[in-house]
């Protein structure tokens, strides 16, 4: 297998396993605890690093809640069409249109989910100070640059095999 391959692949599995952490997050979430699910505890970090009050803590709870009917079917409805499109890729012979088709059909969902996930940002956002949010910017500035370190492991170790 040439090298470029083993490093699409590994990004790729990378990819699908940060997506899916984030799903399974959503779609075990127990809103009336923010630290309950195995995501949580870094979603319920994450607010104790940006300093939301309690206030603040009970309006994200109020605000995620009001989100999970919308949520839940939607982050289902991505694992689902994932699985297939991994059953479509892996099996016996392969078949461009389908996979194409129900790549399509993953990406329309996923737009769907993130459609709704700037939705649920934007309110969170709307109860957070100027000073809370840049906390969040940093994080993520720090997160980004956390991932992209790993992928570039992947990629190497890959190269050197």
């Amino acid at each position: 297998m040439k090298t470029h391959t083993k490093a699409l692949i590994g990004a790729g599995i990378v990819a699908a396993l940060t997506v899916g952490g984030f799903f399974a997050f959503l779609a075990h979430a127990d809103t009336n605890d923010l630290g309950s699910a195995s995501g949580g505890f870094r979603f319920k970090r994450m607010l104790a690093q940006v300093g939301v009050t309690s206030q603040q803590k009970a309006q994200v709870k109020t605000i995620l809640r009001g989100y999970q009917p919308t949520l839940e079917p939607l982050v289902k409805e991505v694992v689902t069409e994932r699985r297939m499109l991994r059953d479509t890729i892996r099996a016996g012979t392969i078949d461009e249109t389908a996979i194409r088709a129900q790549a399509a059909k993953v990406a329309s969902v996923e737009a769907d989910l993130a459609v709704e996930r700037a939705h649920v940002a934007h309110d969170i956002r709307a109860v957070l100070t100027p000073a809370q949010i840049q906390k969040l910017k940093d994080m993520q500035i720090d997160a980004d640059a956390r991932f992209d370190w790993f992928l570039q492991r992947i990629a190497n170790r890959i190269a050197t095999d």
